[in-house]
């Protein structure tokens, strides 16, 4: 073994690189849907976290990237229910239902579920690792899962609160509308007359709406059509005067 392990890990990297499977005779490197998008440049592959998971860099299971977490996985699927796990084989879909059903339970199909259950990172200052977000120095509220300490915690909190309470007071306050149908529609009033109502944006500051019109003026659009009526009437009056002088 060399005694510069990080130039060994190099080498098994480009020697990954040039793996057979990854280029073909006639079209050369292979690429997938990130390479394919840069178009500068020659031909690229741009490393993502799944290329750990390929045959070519997990031959040497010394410094297998898989091997790493092989615990961790294990670990992982005992945790798992059998049907999850089929789904994410068969159907090609990300590994879900981990932890859903609690050490000791029984999955879908009546199998017990015994695996060992981790410490709470976020909760549990003792656990193994440290806590989460948890430093030496910094006072922090119980509450406080995130790790944002004292005072921004207390601070933040008591602002949310203040601005429920602000939202819980204008409850019954005209400025706020329960949203329903036929708010803007209209209604009959004053002997049948069809007559629009106010918009809500109008009524709550007392403005008048845009159908609300001192008595004796009308709408434009009415003015429009009154004249668009009056107009036609003269010309096919018009029109008829001329067939009778005709005839």
């Amino acid at each position: 073994m060399s005694h510069r392990p990080l130039d060994m890990i190099k080498r098994e990297q480009r020697a990954a690189d040039r793996a057979p499977h990854l280029r073909t005779r006639k079209y050369g490197p292979v690429t997938d849907t990130i390479d394919s998008l840069d178009s500068i440049g020659g031909v690229y592959h741009h490393g993502g976290p799944y290329d750990a998971t390929l045959a070519s860099r997990n031959r040497n299971k010394r410094y297998a990237p898989v091997e790493a977490v092989k615990e961790s996985n294990m670990e992982a699927l005992k945790a798992t229910p059998r049907e999850y796990i089929q789904d994410s084989l068969e159907k090609h879909v990300p590994l879900q239902g981990t932890g859903l059903i609690p050490a000791g339970g029984t999955d879908m199909s009546g199998n017990v579920m015994n695996y060992e259950e981790g410490a709470d990172l976020m909760r549990e200052p003792n656990s193994q690792g440290g806590a989460y977000k948890r430093w030496d120095g910094i006072q922090y509220h119980p509450d406080d899962l995130k790790g944002k300490g004292e005072p921004s915690y207390t601070y933040e909190r008591d602002l949310k609160e203040k601005k429920r309470m602000r939202k819980a007071s204008l409850g019954n306050s005209p400025a706020e509308y329960e949203m329903r149908s036929g708010v803007n529609a209209q209604s009959r009033k004053d002997n049948g007359a069809m007559v629009r109502q106010r918009s809500v944006s109008n009524a709550a500051d007392g403005r008048p709406g845009p159908s609300e019109l001192p008595k004796g003026q009308s709408n434009s659009a009415d003015v429009h059509r009154h004249n668009f009526g009056d107009s036609l009437k003269r010309r096919f009056g018009s029109i008829r005067r001329k067939n009778h002088a005709a005839a």
